[in-house]
């Protein structure tokens, strides 16, 4: 699946650049918080968990998770919509 080799790649990379020293406080907070929901989407897709709402159980839309594949939750793609003119699933 291309989409778990992506969220890898994206780890990796996320952990190189928390081992620059110059990184101001902020971005360093930044992308531990990032890391940390890569990782909960990598060990989700490992426990066959992936695409499911954390609080219902739901299937989480497939368009939606390509382009943010660590959306947890239905509220999260629902909060998602305000910031698309045109509804981006039914």
């Amino acid at each position: 699946m291309p989409l778990i080799e992506e969220l890898r790649n994206t780890r990796q990379e996320l952990l190189e650049r928390l081992m620059q020293s110059n990184l101001h406080p902020f971005i360093n907070e930044m992308i531990l918080d990032e890391l940390y929901d890569v990782e909960k989407a990598i060990e989700k897709y490992e426990n066959g968990q992936f695409g499911t709402c954390e609080i219902s159980g739901e299937f989480l839309p497939e368009d939606l998770l390509t382009l943010i594949p660590t959306l947890q939750t239905m509220d999260d793609c629902q909060s998602l919509k305000r910031f698309y003119r045109k509804a981006l699933y039914d």
